[in-house]
């Protein structure tokens, strides 16, 4: 799949502009266009100050409290700290969430450090006893149900949005889901575990991996999109409402920054977010931007192209 320097190479180039390798080894480079030099890092971050702003989008609870203090919809959260950390307040906090939770890494990028689904307070005290040593900081986050999409926004406006699909597998009428699912893991980056979640996961559709599914029928094998695992994704910008338009816009100005990978789920983003269930899960201060080349359903969206003219205008 392809990573963003190439990406934003072959945009630039396509521009017009000049692509001046500085160190290869770091990702590291200039794009030279319109008269200005600007350095790229492996991703481009685009901040609207000058402090204070990397750690708000990269820290999970600072995150969670900049938006609550301003009143943007994001799940109940509670936060963890190794050199704090009790059990007895950890008890406290827990017991102020409805389960099922999610516990991440509060720094954690890539779906890595991520433990959701955890059903109770013992579950969830030893995950913390566990992992909070290793990752300094934790969340424990009441769990939201519906679709998952990725907004990407550029200033005053949302510039890509993706629904990003779970991995399923589609019946023929003929082959189990365990065969299914080894079909496609012959073309998946990563293998999809044959564990007790994946299980439960079938059996809330009254499936099991000896199942025989019914032909052009879809069966979902992850609750959340891993495209390791044959998650798939949509491009969804056209039909974005003007509501969580401007609340993700307001979203991004909280920690900061004027370029934005937003993670909300919601039931329809083409409601307003009074009329559903709609939360923000995360913000990411240097989005991933070669996933709006490669929808698997949906339109390509040149967003580079669009975050370079807005650098070049800006500086």
């Amino acid at each position: 799949m392809i990573k963003n320097p190439p990406v934003i190479k072959k945009v630039v180039l396509a521009m017009g502009g000049v692509i001046e390798e500085f160190m290869p080894e770091r990702g590291c480079f200039y794009i030279n266009i319109k008269g200005k030099r600007i350095f790229i890092e492996r991703k481009i971050s685009i901040n609207r100050q000058s402090f204070g702003s990397v750690r708000m989008s990269k820290c999970k609870d600072i995150t969670h409290k900049l938006l609550r203090e301003q009143g943007l919809p994001t799940p109940e959260t509670e936060c963890f700290y190794n050199k704090t950390y009790n059990r007895k307040d950890a008890n406290e906090k827990l017991k102020r969430l409805d389960y099922p939770i999610i516990l991440k890494d509060a720094q954690g990028s890539n779906s890595k450090g991520i433990f959701p689904f955890v059903y109770d307070e013992k579950e969830a005290i030893a995950v913390l006893e566990n992992y909070l040593s290793k990752y300094k900081s934790m969340i424990a986050q009441q769990m939201v149900f519906g679709k998952e999409f990725r907004l990407l926004v550029l200033g005053e406006k949302i510039i890509g949005a993706l629904e990003m699909i779970p991995p399923y597998v589609v019946g023929d009428g003929v082959s189990t889901v365990e065969k299914l699912i080894k079909e496609k893991q012959l073309n998946t980056e990563r293998q999809t575990d044959f564990d007790e979640k994946l299980l439960q996961i079938l059996k809330e559709k009254n499936y099991t991996l000896k199942s025989i599914v019914p032909e052009g029928e879809k069966v979902f094998i992850k609750r959340s999109s891993c495209l390791a695992e044959g998650g798939e994704m949509r491009d969804v910008t056209d039909i974005v409402n003007s509501d969580i338009e401007r609340i993700c816009v307001k979203a991004s100005k909280v920690v900061g920054r004027a370029l934005a990978g937003i993670d909300v789920i919601c039931d329809d983003i083409s409601m307003k977010t009074d009329e559903q269930s709609f939360n923000i899960i995360e913000i990411n201060g240097k989005p991933d931007l070669y996933i709006h080349y490669k929808p698997d359903h949906g339109k390509v969206r040149n967003v580079i192209k669009e975050i370079v003219e807005f650098m070049v205008e800006s500086f």
